[in-house]
């Protein structure tokens, strides 16, 4: 009977031959980011077989309530069986939203404060003072809404049976935790760095102030009063569950080994559940930010995880998208072989959760856009354009370099009788003109606006968009940003310029790890092998205790011929992550040769 309930719970609810006619319209109506009259639309199975993504969840949030809920494709390639609306998922990151309401909950109750030095709560394990802590201390707010300067942006799991940490563990960077200790390095309360390893404290936190287990603790308190029956935070996945979840794949649909991997940091990755259980979690706060139910929270309390805190794109647990004047709570996740999206709208009752068994970014978002366009979301699809035609010799003066940011800059090209931007860091883009100066890129909503002076050392390029207005200057042929100098092989004066970076701004977003690694492989694919090892070896430099920096040095010094130094890089990968199939292959092969 239990495994019925669940059954019942999490199938779809439909209203008829209208909504059938609605679901049928948003799996053919998948669309672009920005609209172009005549331009693309695609079906969902047919961007599926595109993204190369095995199967995927949807469920359609429509004047509060779960408007309808279907799977599409297959939970494990091996086997073809089916995804439903009852396949469960790794929601991931979607997690941390959830454990926010609890902790908010804590909050409202009065046993704990949102402006309090969190260690006051902590018994087993304390936040370790240092010299950015002296100041000012690390709050409950600062970790909900990643403003707390901790460290450990996110988890990679571990592989099925592994030996698995303690919470304590995991914080302290122990054995067998696989990846290194959470402390602050950065002045808490300053600015927004997403920490997984933050929310991993406030994990900590409620099983010390409810003493006991974690996933008893989310049961109570969120899942159990919202009917979230298909719904856990049990890691490992418990085997009555099994039956039910979807098997996670990587690199073009391949099973990752043992069927997912598990996460104890539960808080910050851990949820398995089902659109129609997020979507129910999804309505529960926006009915209560109208006070028409309120389970859980106030609609204060409501109104602060939905409020950019520090940061405009972030609350206290949820994140916050602006479209056409109108305010989205939402929350993305991926973990390996898993990838979700929640968004909802502050103050309709509209909504959309959609979750997939591999990386499946740019479709998700497709199928937002297409659930967008079906409900009539107000100001959320961009276009559609008509055209202009814009003479060759003033696309030649729009042609030039841009700086975008201390390292980032945008080269914008004439090719075929249009404009074609290539901005450090991201894919090559089309630029289309709307007017004699106004351009718009269909993989994203600014549009692009060219500033032309009476010399050419006055141009500039404006982004446009909801409530932003940037403008970037033309750059002389005599600037170089740090990347540009690895392109063109002056390796000593790039890794020089990255380090000065680092001393005046630990969190500048032009030397993060995630961006690091990516310069590192657009220099490996290049060709540029000799500058994208020094690259990688900056990284490992800036981020001894990733597991991830020694894996893609270890493949740059492969491809370079270098065995030796590349089994020692990806050794060390393995030690910080026994999971790391990538390392274990790698090394095998090796072996092998």
């Amino acid at each position: 009977m239990a495994l019925l309930a669940v059954i019942l719970a999490a199938c779809p609810v439909h209203a008829g031959k209208v909504t059938e006619e609605r679901i049928s319209r948003v799996e053919k109506g998948l669309i672009p980011p920005v609209l172009i009259k005549g331009g693309p639309e695609w079906e969902i199975n047919e961007r599926m077989e595109h993204y190369r993504v095995p199967g995927l969840s949807v469920a359609v949030i429509y004047d509060f309530r779960v408007s309808w809920a279907k799977g599409y494709g297959v939970k494990d390639v091996r086997t073809d069986e089916p995804v439903t609306a009852m396949t469960l998922f790794q929601a991931a990151s979607i997690s941390k939203p959830v454990n926010a309401t609890a902790i908010m909950r804590e909050v409202q109750d009065g046993r704990i404060t949102l402006d309090g030095d969190v260690n006051t709560w902590l018994r087993s394990w304390k936040v370790p003072d240092n010299e950015f802590t002296a100041r000012r201390k690390v709050t409950v707010a600062d970790l909900l809404s990643h403003t707390g300067g901790t460290t450990v942006s996110g988890f990679p799991g571990y592989a099925e049976g592994a030996p698995l940490p303690t919470i304590q563990q995991i914080l302290s960077g122990e054995p067998p935790a696989n990846t290194p200790p959470v402390v602050v390095d950065m002045e808490p309360g300053r600015a927004f760095r997403y920490s997984g390893g933050g929310v991993t404290i406030l994990q900590l936190l409620l099983t010390e102030l409810e003493d006991k287990p974690y996933p008893q603790i989310m049961k109570e308190i969120v899942l159990g009063p919202l009917g979230m029956t298909s719904s856990t935070f049990d890691q490992p996945l418990p085997t009555r569950l099994r039956v039910l979840a979807a098997t996670a794949h990587i690199r073009d649909r391949e099973p990752v080994e043992g069927g997912y991997n598990v996460y104890p940091e539960m808080a910050a990755a851990g949820l398995w559940t089902t659109p129609t259980d997020l979507a129910r979690f999804a309505i529960e706060h926006q009915l209560s930010l109208q006070s028409r139910s309120n389970l859980i929270l106030s609609r204060e309390s409501e109104e602060m995880m939905t409020t950019p805190h520090v940061s405009q794109g972030y609350g206290l647990g949820f994140a916050i998208r602006n479209r056409g004047g109108r305010v989205y709570f939402t929350h993305s996740g991926g973990n390996l072989g898993f990838n979700c999206l929640l968004i909802a709208d502050k103050e309709a009752g509209y909504g959309a959760v959609i979750m997939a068994n591999s990386s499946a970014g740019d479709l998700i978002e497709e199928i937002v856009r297409s659930i967008a366009r079906e409900y009539s979301w107000d100001g959320y699809i961009t276009g559609p354009y008509d055209l202009y035609s814009v003479s060759p010799d003033t696309l030649l003066r729009y042609a030039g370099r841009y700086l975008i940011d201390t390292d980032q800059v945008a080269y914008v090209s004439v090719e075929d009788g249009h404009l074609k931007a290539d901005v450090t860091g991201e894919p090559p883009f089309d630029l289309y003109p709307i007017s004699p100066d106004e351009f718009v890129r269909t993989d994203s909503e600014a549009r692009i606006q060219f500033i032309t002076g009476v010399d050419p050392g006055s141009d500039r390029v404006k982004v446009v968009g909801d409530g932003l207005g940037i403008s970037f200057p033309r750059m002389g042929e005599d600037r170089k940003t740090p990347f540009e100098y690895m392109l063109s092989g002056d390796i000593d004066e790039g890794t020089g310029r990255y380090r000065e970076l680092r001393d005046s701004d630990r969190s500048h977003r032009a030397i993060t790890e995630q961006r690091l690694n990516g310069l590192g492989y657009q220099l490996l694919g290049r060709g540029l092998v000799r500058e994208a090892i020094a690259l990688f070896q900056l990284n490992v430099e800036f981020y001894p205790g990733s597991w991830n920096v020694y894996d893609s040095l270890g493949e740059a010094y492969l491809k370079n011929g270098d065995t030796e130094l590349a089994v020692r890089n990806y050794t060390r990968s393995l030690e910080l992550n026994p999971g790391n199939t990538n390392a274990a292959k790698a090394l095998e092969e090796i072996s092998n040769r």
